[in-house]
């Protein structure tokens, strides 16, 4: 099997979960497209084709069209006339410059966390930090990807702002993506959980300054370290 027969079983795949999704069609192509670029199962430069897409996920060329058009707003693909549409060489300085902007958020939301954070919502962050602990020892990159989503959330719930949490959660899988990376690398393990466990002691001793720049900084450290190893 040739590598464009396997894209397209995997796309096949992908498109029996769309007719039982309460989402649009046109969100659900998006997400499906989003992530088989992100993943790099469709490399910079990649063609792709409307009609083959839309006979792969059974639908018609209307919702693909409007998928292809939030992609290239977001700067994954490119799109000329007579020519078609590309995903975008450019691709990752796009999600290197999303990730500047999640860190913001991000950044946020660890100070909000540190104002307002109950016990319960402590006591999650708590038992999720040692788990990290635990895992980095045992150099589980699986298990971290796993926490380190978790420890994300429970920070942004505790920071009780339903408007940053929609922002976070609609870029989040840029997120997954430079974590997956920078997980690869065994010397970032140990990095990334001190810097986990300083966002936590900042966030449990209620101080939000601290909060916040260890946030930033511990995101904004990853995204140089992923476009490094990049080159």
């Amino acid at each position: 099997m040739n590598v464009e027969e396997e894209q397209s079983m995997e796309l096949y795949q992908m498109a029996d979960t769309i007719t039982s999704q309460t989402r649009s069609i046109r969100e659900v192509v998006y997400e499906k497209l989003k992530e088989a670029i992100l993943s790099g199962q469709f490399q910079p430069g990649h063609h792709l084709r409307e009609r083959e897409l839309a006979e792969t996920f059974g639908i018609s060329t209307t919702p693909l069209k409007e998928a292809l058009r939030m992609l290239e707003q977001e700067g994954l693909v490119t799109t000329s006339a007579r020519k078609g549409t590309y995903v975008s060489s450019d691709i990752m300085n796009s999600i290197e410059e999303i990730n500047w902007a999640r860190s913001a958020l991000e950044g946020v939301a660890a100070r909000l966390a540190a104002l307002k954070i109950t016990d319960s919502e402590l006591a999650q962050l708590t038992s999720v930090i040692d788990k990290m602990e635990i895992a980095t020892m045992n150099k589980d990159n699986g298990q971290l990807i796993v926490l380190n989503a978790s420890f994300h959330k429970i920070i942004r719930v505790a920071a009780k702002n339903n408007y940053i949490f929609q922002q976070i959660s609609a870029i989040r899988s840029y997120d997954q993506t430079f974590r997956k990376k920078a997980l690869a690398h065994t010397d970032e393990l140990d990095r990334a959980y001190k810097e986990h466990r300083l966002i936590y002691e900042k966030i449990a001793a209620r101080m939000p300054d601290g909060a916040e720049q260890a946030m930033i900084s511990h995101i904004r450290r990853t995204i140089v370290f992923v476009k490094k190893n990049e080159n």
